[in-house]
């Protein structure tokens, strides 16, 4: 498994590189949906599977609500040095990708940004102190139709991700990231300690970083 990871890893690298001397992707990118049995139900190229879970229906729109159900397999998305804008502290990016989010989904309620340099209880240098992330929430975690809502706006994010520069979405134990994006979803683990917090886990909101 590390070998297969290292491989992925230096593929990645050497697709960046391409990528910077304005290269071709070998591959073009393509999205999918899949129920929780497993049954693929749509697939095709990023915008055409976003333009069709934009307003789904039947086992489309059941999917889209019970867990991670979209994977998208796209270019790695660098990050960039965009200074945060007054009032809310946010990149031009992120501040495009929650007025879309709200535009959308309603005003969910949302947070994790601000003007300061650095955010209460948030790394120097983490995605949210550099006004580059966003956190949706869904409360009460327990509830089912919370959990469904943060699905299908987790869902809808790996689908819009080439389009609107998301780099990582993680709800509910679930990571997806677009350095790794051939990979799908994968488990998530908090690394810091109280590894088991709801918040920590995301169980609470849909975390999503732009480049």
């Amino acid at each position: 498994m590390r070998l297969v990871l290292g491989v992925v890893a230096v593929l990645a690298v050497l697709m960046v590189a391409s990528l910077g001397r304005g290269s071709a992707l070998p591959w073009a990118p393509t999205c999918s949906v899949t129920d929780p049995d497993g049954i693929q139900l749509l697939t095709g190229a990023p915008d055409a599977v976003a333009a069709r879970i934009a307003d789904p229906d039947g086992s489309l729109s059941a999917a889209l609500g019970a867990g991670p159900a979209v994977a998208c397999r796209i270019a790695p998305i660098r990050a960039t040095d965009e200074p945060k804008e007054p009032p809310l502290g946010l990149t031009p990016r992120a501040q495009a990708l929650r007025d879309e989010i709200r535009s959308a989904f309603g005003d969910v309620p949302d947070g994790g940004f601000g003007p300061e340099q650095t955010l209460p209880g948030r790394r120097p240098g983490g995605e949210h102190s550099l006004g580059r992330a966003v956190d949706f929430f869904f409360r009460p975690y327990e509830d089912p139709e919370s959990a469904e809502a943060g699905w299908r706006l987790a869902n809808w994010a790996v689908a819009n991700a080439e389009r609107l520069g998301i780099r990582t979405v993680i709800y509910r134990d679930r990571i997806w990231t677009a350095w790794r994006s051939a990979q799908g979803w994968r488990e998530y683990r908090f690394g810091g300690s109280d590894a088991d917090n709801p918040v920590n886990r995301h169980l609470d909101h849909v975390h999503i970083d732009v480049g």
